[in-house]
């Protein structure tokens, strides 16, 4: 049996379409953190108090700690300042899934995040939503969270 090309074409073009569509969907969330307001001199005029600006840079923090914050673990930050995680607490998120898959999490973290008594142990936060998820990390500053597409605001920006 030979193919035709014509109807060979259509196929190869539905399959990698497919493909596509499919990766679109199961996209890596992209790790965001929320920002810290940091005084920066103007090297033109040292000598007035004009010449500082304030710039928001994203929290630094290591791959360790964003590990071991979704664990549970309390993460301090410099100063003492506990470090909050917000999570979506959708059983069926994958992008939940997948996030906390990307850092080497447990299959079952999900579902020991979700228990009551984990989470009012450690300081993560349970959302229902990405939009919900920008709100959380900008109100339990510093904090961090996932969502799918990177986001960019005044308090919230990506940081791995």
């Amino acid at each position: 049996m030979r193919w035709h090309p014509y109807i060979l074409k259509k196929c190869v073009i539905a399959v990698l379409g497919s493909v596509f569509a499919c990766q679109a969907t199961l996209a890596n969330p992209i790790w965001h953190c929320s920002r810290n307001e940091i005084q920066i001199a103007d090297a033109s005029d040292n000598f007035t108090l004009a010449s500082l600006t304030v710039e928001r840079e994203v929290i630094r923090l290591s791959l360790r700690d964003l590990y071991a914050v979704y664990q549970g673990a309390h993460v301090r930050l410099t100063g003492g300042i506990p470090l909050s995680a917000c999570v979506i607490g959708d059983h069926d998120s994958s992008l939940t899934k997948i996030a906390l898959q990307s850092i080497g999490s447990p299959s079952g973290t999900m579902k020991a995040l979700s228990s009551q008594s984990a989470i009012t142990k450690s300081n993560i936060h349970v959302v229902h939503s990405e939009s919900a998820m920008l709100t959380c990390i900008t109100k339990h500053h510093p904090a961090l969270g996932y969502l799918s597409k990177a986001t960019d605001t005044e308090t919230v920006g990506p940081c791995f």
